[in-house]
């Protein structure tokens, strides 16, 4: 019975040490204690999914200021938009030929969530969500949730304003 005392007293002790701030290599700092915590123990809070860090981890690429649209020939007619934050190219487009477009956004435009996968407008409306489709029309530039998108053989622009 000594034993068996003793072993329960080292386990009611691990546990008062867990939960006391002192973290063992297997304990994660809950985030209301991380404060009194210093050191490398504060890092597994801020890889947690309710952390304020994960909710916007989609990069969107810059399109240059005053950007001018040419008309460069293509040979595609719709592309599927795919917004993956794992992905190395987070928002891109694949056309209907199997050419991935690298896509660049107008400064104003706003990245969603790693869970909601869209691209915003400085409004906050949605103007693509992954799995979107976008049709490209005969003779004309394609518009984006109402947005001018100027189109190359291996990238796409999308624009607050048109082009002048």
């Amino acid at each position: 019975m000594t034993r068996g005392r003793v072993t329960w007293l080292i386990l009611c002790m691990s546990l008062v040490a867990c939960t006391t701030g002192t973290p063992s290599p297997t304990t994660a700092v809950p985030p209301a204690t991380s404060s009194s915590s210093t050191g490398s123990a504060t890092a597994p809070p801020a890889t947690s999914s309710t952390s304020p860090s994960s909710a916007a981890t989609i990069v969107l690429r810059e399109a240059p200021a005053n950007l001018g649209c040419d008309a460069i020939g293509i040979d595609y007619k719709s592309m599927t938009f795919h917004i993956d934050p794992a992905a190395t190219e987070q928002v891109s487009a694949v056309t209907d030929t199997g050419v991935a477009l690298v896509t660049y956004w107008a400064a104003g435009f706003q990245p969603g969530s790693n869970t909601d996968r869209v691209v915003r407008d400085p409004a906050g409306k949605t103007v693509v969500s992954d799995g979107d489709v976008l049709q490209v029309p005969p003779a004309a530039y394609p518009r984006l949730g109402g947005y001018f998108v100027c189109l190359a053989p291996d990238k796409l622009y999308v624009l607050l304003v048109d082009p002048s």
